[in-house]
């Protein structure tokens, strides 16, 4: 993720704006997703340690890693069960050291491994099973939320270190797979923010 955010910074000249996460919707599939990028940031700190007369003045720096953005699905009363089997980044807008730059992309796979359940309750239903249409008690509910973890900030502390600022990722995503009765899902998440957050002595 290092060599991905400082070639962003290098040598990309688009730029865009992010907007509200998405959803999926067809015949017998609708998915929701919301984002939580609160902890998505990497601090890195910075020690000034002042001269003497027998040293020069250190500078040393510290990063800290974040703790990533959590993505929560979660199927609609009345829709198929879904498998998330990955994700593309679609784009990227890296703004640091007053330069901003975008990354327009979609063709890098990353694997993940997410169910979702039916949009239907019932008693046997479980976060990795669904509710089967022979049970009586069978109703159209909201199925179980189902999170995944992506670290979208990796690189930015590293990246604060090179520039001395605080640097700013925003991502477009999305996430694809297909439902219990084989129908193509796509989910898009939009806007989502990382940070690299600068700390310490100026």
């Amino acid at each position: 993720m290092k060599k991905y955010a400082l070639l962003l910074l290098a040598g990309l000249t688009l730029s865009a704006c992010g907007s509200a996460p998405g959803q999926v919707s067809g015949s017998k599939v609708s998915v929701g997703v919301s984002v939580n990028d609160a902890r998505s940031v990497e601090v890195a700190t910075k020690t000034v340690t002042p001269a003497t007369e027998k040293d020069p003045a250190k500078v040393s720096w510290a990063v800290t890693p974040g703790s990533g953005v959590t993505f929560t699905f979660m199927t609609r009363p009345g829709s198929d069960a879904v498998y998330l089997r990955g994700y593309r980044i679609l784009s990227s807008t890296l703004s640091a050291g007053g330069t901003t730059v975008t990354r327009n992309t979609g063709s890098d796979v990353n694997k993940i491994d997410v169910y979702l359940t039916s949009g239907y309750s019932c008693p046997t239903r479980t976060a990795l099973d669904s509710c089967s249409f022979s049970d009586g008690a069978t109703v159209a509910a909201n199925g179980l939320p189902a999170s995944t973890s992506i670290y979208l900030e990796g690189g930015l502390g590293d990246l604060v270190v090179s520039t001395n600022a605080s640097a700013t990722l925003v991502t477009n995503i999305e996430f694809f797979g297909q439902s219990s009765n084989g129908q193509v899902v796509t989910v898009q998440a939009n806007g989502i923010v990382s940070a690299g957050s600068k700390q310490g002595d100026n």
